[in-house]
């Protein structure tokens, strides 16, 4: 009588190396892909104002941040009070500091619109630091203006009740 041979148990391990590549090349897609539009936000302290009205066209709007150097140390911002200092105070456009007057026209010049709408018909938010000096602001506008923008909102919060 013929005996069968018993077959060897065969271990198989799977092979994980083509699955980390696969999730690494989703993980980098998803981190070019995502929604990079919030990076206009910057961290301001608005000022409060009963008549604010929630902003409908965050996304076709360009924003200006003018806002308190995060480095520098302040001891009448850390207190909550005004800061007087213009060394502390920038303006940044779409993550860029663009303090500057005429850095700030260059960029809102070549700031591309999805439309394809002229600079004339572009809305601008203005997103000043309640302990931001005016004269920031007053930049802002002035830059605005000279690209032919005359569509200039400020931003501000709703005090909470």
């Amino acid at each position: 009588m013929a005996t069968k041979k018993a077959k060897a148990a065969e271990h198989v391990n799977p092979n994980l190396i083509p699955m980390i590549d696969i999730m690494f090349l989703l993980l980098l897609f998803f981190m070019l892909g995502a929604d990079m539009g919030q990076r206009d936000l910057e961290s301001v302290r608005l000022p409060k104002a009963s008549e604010a009205v929630p902003d409908k066209n965050k996304a076709e709007r360009l924003t200006i941040n003018a806002n308190h150097r995060l480095q520098q140390r302040c001891e009448a911002y850390d207190r909550k009070n005004i800061c007087r200092d213009d060394t502390h105070w920038n303006l940044t456009f779409r993550g860029q500091d663009c303090t500057e007057t005429k850095t700030l026209v260059q960029a809102l010049a070549q700031a591309p619109d999805p439309q394809g709408r002229p600079l004339s018909e572009r809305r601008v938010m203005i997103r000043a630091d309640g302990a931001a000096p005016f004269g920031l602001a007053q930049r802002a506008i002035l830059a605005c203006a000279q690209n032919g923008i005359y569509k200039v909102e400020v931003g501000a919060a709703k005090p909470a009740h």
